[in-house]
């Protein structure tokens, strides 16, 4: 596993340029450790069934979401990020139900849904008052995306030899609650020590669920 631990060292490289606030390492690890996660999937074979797919096309979208955001100042950047974010987290769904569970219980259909919804009321009340008007809606809709991703994770077959998605799907969310506490609330180089780790991490394990 060199690329696997190729891939630590870049992210690590990244949080520490992060931490220490150097733009040019920045632009040069970021897109690093974004290309590390999807060849780690190629080399998952995710090319060779449809739910690894499924998941190379979101780790893509993903992939172009951190170059995205590579801007801090600029609006339009952070837009076209948060779109490309969306459509990973998109993909992301579409491979959970293709692995969907198919003797899952009422019960517990039933309160992984109402686990979702309220994941995404409390974080929206959170986040509503804070955010920019025209980012009211874009950001609403982005947290339904990520609680139906989560959700679904949680539908699937997790126990099969695709363990790894639930996790991957609960460390997406999370990381992406600190960059929105990063982005709107409290800016700060130190939020990097919980939302790089998280990020890659996650983006790493969706890469691993497509082992066949």
């Amino acid at each position: 596993m060199a690329l696997l631990g190729l891939y630590c060292l870049l992210v690590i490289a990244l949080l520490l340029a992060e931490l220490k606030q150097v733009r040019r390492a920045q632009m040069i690890f970021k897109p690093a450790a974004a290309f590390g996660f999807v060849l780690l999937a190629l080399q998952q074979g995710a090319l060779e069934t449809d739910f690894g797919i499924l998941i190379f096309i979101g780790l893509v979208a993903c992939a172009l979401g951190d170059i995205f955001l590579l801007s801090r100042h600029s609006q339009a950047m952070f837009k076209s990020g948060m779109a490309a974010f969306a459509i990973g987290h998109v993909f992301f769904i579409f491979a959970a139900n293709h692995i969907s569970n198919p003797n899952i219980t009422l019960f517990y259909w039933g309160g992984s849904l109402l686990f979702g919804v309220i994941l995404a009321y409390i974080v929206f009340r959170y986040l509503k008052p804070r955010l920019p008007k025209d980012l009211v809606w874009p950001v609403g809709f982005y947290t339904l995306i990520i609680s139906a991703m989560i959700i679904y994770a949680l539908q699937s077959d997790f126990l099969g030899p695709h363990i790894y998605i639930v996790p991957a799907a609960l460390l997406f969310a999370i990381s992406d609650l600190f960059v929105a506490r990063d982005r709107f609330i409290r800016p700060s180089s130190n939020n990097a020590i919980l939302i790089t780790p998280l990020y890659f991490t996650a983006q790493a394990l969706f890469a691993l669920s497509v082992t066949v």
